[in-house]
């Protein structure tokens, strides 16, 4: 099972966390895994762009990504917002497979 973790810091996303596998099928060909992914390096690209100060992980083997912001503006805060939209979105339809913790 994928476990997201949100995490606040005054009401605001501050960071998100995407860990394990969703065993949904094999890897390669996991379509769960497939679309947390997606919705987390679409968010990456956008942060890229507008946001000085963030930190991003990544460990394949592991099976770990994790994207904070250090210094949130109105736009970063859309954009985390959208990503846990989309994530709540995929475990609205695979909730055997998806998690999602929000940590205030």
């Amino acid at each position: 099972m994928i476990l997201v973790k949100v995490r606040y810091n005054q009401d605001r996303i501050n960071e998100v966390t995407v860990s394990g596998h969703s065993g949904y099928d094999e890897l390669g060909k996991d379509i769960v895994c497939s679309a947390v992914s997606t919705a987390m390096f679409v968010s990456l690209g956008m942060i890229e762009k507008v946001c000085p100060r963030y930190s991003f992980k990544s460990d394949e083997k592991k099976a770990l990504m994790s994207l904070k912001i250090i210094e949130s503006n109105e736009i970063t805060d859309m954009v985390l917002e959208n990503l846990v939209d989309s994530l709540y979105s995929i475990s609205c339809d695979y909730g055997d497979y998806l998690a999602i913790d929000y940590l205030r």
